[in-house]
């Protein structure tokens, strides 16, 4: 068990250094920390089941290895890990010209009394009726989601699924800064809309905001 412990305290950087001096477990430690959440992006970038995600999550893990070489450890790991994640997505939309609707497990859209549907969700109080509104939601956010441009969609699963600075979001997508913030505020924008026309939300409730 101590063991464990202190392989989970090691910073991420370092973990991708060992396995750069020919460390094999140091591998195993990065996939385990990111696979799940690599896939999740996969899934909701591109649309794409679960099945069809695992076979380009396989392949963006075979780019980490052929790549290692290119890390510099004195950057962020995970940067530079959603960055060749991301250009793997962007080659396979170039290649592929349809996509898979899949279901939606996380979100920001807030209730009316500023509590995250995400966080209602998960609550075990919620009664049957709360239950159904949930997946209602889940749905039109997916639908939602799916009507997004793939450059507003992009930044919007990079900032609000995966949780990374706008700084990390611009290395990422090797877009400027300023660009990055116009098309999650965008993004933002089209989700409101749609909730506002479906009658989710009221007019003047925001779904998010830039800074």
């Amino acid at each position: 068990m101590l063991g464990l412990a202190e392989s989970r305290d090691i910073p991420d950087e370092e973990v991708m250094k060992n396995f750069q001096n020919g460390d094999s477990k140091a591998f195993n430690t990065l996939l385990d920390r990111y696979g799940s959440r690599i896939l999740f992006f996969i899934m909701k970038k591109l649309s794409m089941p679960k099945p069809q995600a695992e076979d380009l999550l396989q392949e963006i893990f075979i780019k980490v290895i052929e790549k290692r070489n290119s890390y510099d450890s004195n950057k962020k790991f995970s940067t530079w890990l959603y960055t060749v994640a991301n250009n793997r997505c962007i080659d396979h939309l170039r290649v592929e010209s349809n996509k898979t609707t899949s279901s939606l497990d996380k979100e920001i859209l807030h209730s009316t009394n500023g509590t995250t549907h995400m966080e209602l969700i998960k609550s075990r109080d919620r009664n049957p009726d709360e239950k159904t509104y949930d997946r209602e939601i889940k749905v039109y956010l997916n639908k939602a989601l799916n009507d997004l441009k793939d450059n507003l969609k992009e930044v919007f699963l990079l900032r609000e699924i995966e949780g990374l600075s706008l700084n990390e979001i611009s290395d990422i997508t090797g877009t400027p800064l300023n660009t990055v913030k116009t098309r999650l505020r965008t993004a933002y924008i089209n989700l409101r809309l749609y909730f506002i026309e479906n009658g989710y939300i009221c007019d003047e409730h925001d779904l998010g905001s830039v800074k």
